[in-house]
């Protein structure tokens, strides 16, 4: 595998797609940060700002400034969390659960343009490969990478 340079090829194609990315969520009326929220939590509803924001690849901060608009438009609403009454808890609104519903068409059109050219095999493959990648990374820290343990890779 020596020279294969993923991870080049992984950023070159996020380049390639994040412009597509945001015509999608901009026609939706959002931002990428703000589609992301929106999924992550319908994903994984009632977590706190901070884990979203973990979830979300932003820092704290970007996603308190991210949240303001969706809460404002009602997409998201805040609960006390009934075991932390300090801790607030996101949920999406029907209406939240709508927006990101609006825009999955639009989202599938973008994904067949991506894998134009692909067997159905080879997209699923694909996905497959990525979420695997992205798992092995997920199971080690970059504590680990930092210090060069040697076990990380079998």
């Amino acid at each position: 595998m020596e020279g294969t340079n993923f991870t080049y090829v992984i950023k070159q194609l996020e380049l390639a797609l994040r412009p597509y990315f945001e015509e999608v969520c901009a026609q939706a009326g959002m931002t990428i940060a703000q589609f992301t929220a929106l999924t992550v939590l319908e994903r994984r509803p009632g977590i706190t700002s901070s884990e979203l924001a973990r979830r979300s690849f932003v820092r704290a901060q970007t996603m308190a400034q991210t949240m303001d608009p969706l809460l404002d438009a009602g997409l998201v609403r805040r609960e006390r969390d009934p075991e932390h009454a300090r801790r607030l808890l996101l949920f999406l609104t029907d209406e939240g659960v709508a927006a990101v519903h609006r825009t999955a068409p639009r989202l599938a059109e973008l994904e067949r343009l991506l894998t134009t050219g692909f067997a159905e095999e080879e997209t699923a493959a694909l996905a497959d490969y990525l979420r695997r990648a992205r798992r092995t990374l997920e199971s080690h820290t970059l504590a680990e990478f930092r210090a060069g343990a040697t076990d990380l890779v079998p």
